[in-house]
């Protein structure tokens, strides 16, 4: 039996956690959540799921630098909703409590440039998840150095090591 994760806001104005649990995961972290929910997911989610399980995880979470649901990121909040971005990483946190073997992919493209607060946001979570796991991203960066997004990769792209440690130091 597949057994979800699933943690939205009260009103589902914000997801926080999407996934199914395994003994080996692959977090993704994604710029903004869509509309994909369980037995629900939408070409971005099910090309991640794809992702990990043939790459031999049995298991996948769709994390978010930014919690906001907007189809379009064009619609994220001009500002921060530090309350939002907040219980987020409170969120993201008691998760990974709970998780003993995981790998992270960062695929977040480069819609994070698309508002000021995103990479503050992206260095909580960061923190949340922490340094010293094994980081990744999918094909070769794109050329302003952003991970990149998996939905328009090929469904055979590689993994490469990530150092997502630099990648916070060049502002």
């Amino acid at each position: 039996m597949i057994k979800w994760t699933y943690i939205t806001n009260k009103d589902n104005s914000a997801r926080y956690t999407l996934g199914k649990l395994g003994d080996k995961m692959l977090f993704f972290i994604g710029i903004n959540p869509s509309t994909a929910r369980p037995n629900d997911l939408d070409r971005t989610v099910t090309r991640v799921e794809n992702f990990a399980f043939n790459n031999g995880y049995d298991g996948w979470l769709m994390l978010n630098v930014y919690p906001q649901r907007a189809t379009n990121p064009k619609d994220m909040h001009l500002t921060k909703n530090a309350d939002m971005h907040k219980e987020h990483i409170e969120q993201v946190k008691k998760f990974i409590q709970e998780q003993k073997n995981f790998d992270v992919c960062a695929a977040w493209g480069t819609e994070i440039d698309r508002r000021n607060y995103l990479k503050d946001c992206l260095k909580d979570l960061v923190e949340a998840i922490g340094y010293d796991t094994n980081w990744y991203c999918l094909h070769e960066l794109t050329k302003f150095k952003h991970p990149r997004h998996p939905l328009y990769l090929p469904a055979k792209s590689k993994f490469s090591n990530f150092n997502i440690k630099e990648y916070l130091s060049h502002d």
